[in-house]
């Protein structure tokens, strides 16, 4: 199992630093192949057979991977003791410790190295201690020790620890009475910690969380991490909102070969609203044969806007529908099928209604496409759904479809013409259970889809390329049928784009099939950079025009129209040079002449944490247009700045901006940032981070990582934790 958070106040440099220890024990324990011989080098040695050694001026021993140096050595074979000063210094795998004095018995290894140094990782971190103490195979005992990432020109912070005991043969650390020193200024104490000493799980104290926002006021959450198992564990994180209260809550996340899953709850009674909130999360994924998948998602939460009081910017957007749902699927080499069990909490906002979701209790889909040969492709989908709704017309709906098409293809150029028959039927109910009757649907789908390729080599800007010319047709043929009495459970408009061009229906869903008598024209080109492959620029040109003008529509009336093409759709954009990227799409409506849909996008990234993005887009169906600019770019002397504001040209206001700052010192970072965003109440929310990270150890404060990524395109970590090992 994968864990996302690092042990109990994440001690990885100080454990990891202290990896080290184990170099002075020379005599190691017994194992197959025989040890590797001792050598040792001296200005003067004094040699007692079968009692003593003294060495003096610049001894080095030496043994494998490992490198002794000291003023003299003594050592005694009748007790096994070895003794050295008056500077000791060992070296192994890159990292090496230093003392005054060492003295140890070298088979129990007992002993203690006074005034140690380390510096380890190949100079990443070091500390010291007044005395190590050898205690065994593998156990340590630090007293007074320190440790750092910092340069010994920089010490801007320390970890200190009054004494911390290591046992690697069970691969657990523990410290007392530490604290922190950044700057020279205490941060924090803690009286005791343990931690693992391989990287891995521990149960104990994650670093805490703090956090301010407009509608919550300070934040402070302590996580607590609980290693039940390998393959089990659990968060518990209580939470202190200075406006709202007490929260808890907590995850418990196992993992089994068959199956895998994920419990996430928390609770608060929040004396600003005067009730009990909550948010309820469960997950699970499991492979119940070789070809049977059981999948379960279940979301819940108390109310309304508990999203927008503590989510953040993108659950705001994003949780509108949760779903409740389990899903039993089986696939095969050419079928797929699934059993569904579909229902949504839908959260509304004050100023926007949200149209609740037709529930599916249940839904059964199938396809098949067996294999006829001839060069044929066929295909069998169908689906049997029973639609549920509180205040909506509902019932059962079937429906099957099977196509039959025939691709001929060469170098330059496709044909393949497609048949197929969409056979639907319904049995409708009012929203209290009476019966509505039913009503059946068979439409004939006829289509031809061709084009060709044409490739030339040229250049450009003194650069070899190779540019491509497609044109396409594609004919569509659907008899118009009167759909306006029929329900409409999961149909919707779609936005018109070069995939939907060539497309049968231009409605999602199955309850609305447009009709058809039309021909589309494309013609699309791109340009290729010979050398790198990059796609320079591309262009795209199509449009639907009709024979007969489409009178199928979206609601309960037929549409009535002299249409004689579909809104024409226009595309360029590429990989410039001097690392300027563009995108442009333009929907236009021919018969209006104006814009129907726009969006264009340009983006300047000339090198590292440097990108400057700007958006403009527009949508008349949604009545929605925006400007949206971000970027983030180094001031130099390891200061970054990154910031995004994203405004609505139509109701004259800022939907979201933000701001930050970013230091980068080398053995530690700090991140300053604010956020300010419209919720689902059309109010504001603020939120403010700042996050101390220290080389190798937990950020202190409210990480603004994940908002920065989800806000500018482009964003680059700025700071990345030394790997010592």
């Amino acid at each position: 199992m994968r864990v996302h958070s690092s042990p109990p106040f994440h001690l990885t440099i100080l454990q990891l630093s202290l990896a080290l220890l184990p170099c002075w024990a020379y005599a190691q324990s017994p194992v197959a192949t025989p040890e590797p011989p001792v050598f040792v080098e001296a200005d003067q040695a004094n040699v007692q057979q079968d009692d003593y050694l003294e060495a003096k001026g610049n001894v080095v021993i030496n043994r494998g991977t490992l490198d002794v140096q000291a003023d003299w050595v003594m050592y005694r074979q009748s007790s096994d003791t070895l003794h050295a000063g008056d500077k000791v210094i060992m070296h192994r795998d890159g990292d090496t410790l230093t003392g005054s004095r060492l003295d140890v018995a070298v088979t129990e290894r007992v002993g203690e190295l006074e005034n140690a140094d380390y510096l380890m990782g190949q100079g990443l971190a070091r500390g010291e201690a007044v005395k190590l103490l050898f205690e065994g195979k593998d156990k340590y005992r630090i007293q007074n020790g320190s440790m750092t990432t910092c340069t010994p020109e920089q010490n801007d912070w320390f970890l200190h620890a009054k004494e911390i005991s290591l046992d690697y043969t069970q691969n657990y650390g523990q410290a007392w009475h530490g604290w922190l020193e950044f700057q020279n200024v205490p941060v924090f104490y803690y009286p005791w910690m343990d931690f693992p000493l391989d990287g891995g799980r521990k149960t104990g104290f994650l670093m805490p969380t703090l956090a301010y926002s407009s509608t919550n006021g300070f934040e402070y959450s302590q996580p607590f991490y609980w290693n039940i198992a390998p393959n089990y564990d659990a968060t518990i994180t209580p939470s202190y909102f200075a406006q709202r209260g007490l929260m808890m809550g907590g995850e418990f996340r196992y993992l089994q070969p068959s199956y895998t899953g994920i419990i996430s709850a928390e609770a608060i009674n929040d004396k600003e609203d005067q009730e009990q909130r909550y948010s309820v999360l469960f997950r699970h994924n499991q492979q119940l044969a070789e070809r049977l998948r059981l999948t379960l998602n279940y979301q819940k939460v108390s109310d309304d806007h508990y999203f927008s009081d503590f989510g953040d910017r993108l659950s705001v957007a994003s949780q509108v529908n949760l779903p409740q749902e389990a899903v039993l699927s089986s696939s095969g080499s050419n079928w797929s099928s699934y059993i569904r069990m579909q229902q949504y909490q839908t959260l509304q906002s004050s100023t926007n209604h949200v149209t609740e979701p037709y529930a599916r209790l249940p839904q059964w889909y199938a396809s098949y496409s067996p294999d006829l040969g001839g060069g044929t492709k066929t295909s069998i989908t169908g689906e049997i759904t029973q639609f549920s709704h509180d205040t909506k017309q509902q019932g059962d709906r079937a429906w099957v479809y099977p196509t039959l098409s025939l691709p001929f293809t060469n170098a330059y150029s496709f044909i393949t013409p497609k048949v197929g028959v969409h056979a639907t039927h319904y049995n409708n109910e009012s929203a209290s259970g009476q019966d509505q009757g039913s009503a059946s649907r068979i439409l004939p789908i006829t289509s031809i889809h061709g084009g060709l390729f044409f490739e030339r080599e040229g250049s450009l800007f003194g650069s070899s390329i190779l540019q491509t010319l497609e044109p396409q047709i594609y004919y569509l043929y659907v008899p118009f049928k009167d759909q306006s009495t029929l329900p409409n459970y999961d149909s919707g408009t779609t936005d018109l784009s070069w995939s939907k061009l060539f497309s049968e229906n231009k409605y999602s869903g199955n309850d609305r099939i447009n009709d058809a008598n039309e021909i589309t024209l494309a013609l699309n080109t791109r340009i290729f950079d010979d050398e790198n492959g990059i796609q320079r620029f591309y262009a795209g040109l199509g449009q639907r025009i009709y024979f007969v003008p489409p009178r199928v529509g979206i609601s309960s009336t037929n549409e009535s129209n002299e249409e004689k093409s579909s809104d024409l759709l226009f595309m360029l954009g590429g990989e410039l040079p001097y690392d300027v990227r563009v995108n442009y799409t333009l929907q236009q409506d021919m018969q209006d002449g104006r814009t129907a849909r726009a969006d264009a996008n340009l983006n300047w990234s000339p090198g590292e944490f440097k990108t400057l993005n700007l958006r403009y887009s527009v949508n008349r169906s949604t009545k929605t247009e925006q400007l949206d600019i971000s970027g983030q770019w180094p001031f130099g002397s390891g200061w970054y700045g990154v910031a995004r504001h994203n405004y609505s040209l139509k109701d004259d206001q800022a939907l979201e901006s933000l701001a930050g700052l970013e230091y980068n010192a080398g053995c530690w970072a700090l991140r300053l940032a604010a956020q300010r965003y419209v919720t689902t109440d059309s109010e504001y929310k603020t939120n403010f981070f700042v996050l101390l990270e220290l080389g190798g150890l937990a950020g202190i404060g409210m990480n603004p990582i994940s908002v920065l990524r989800q806000s500018i395109p482009g964003y680059a970590d700025t700071y990345s934790s030394p790997q010592l090992r």
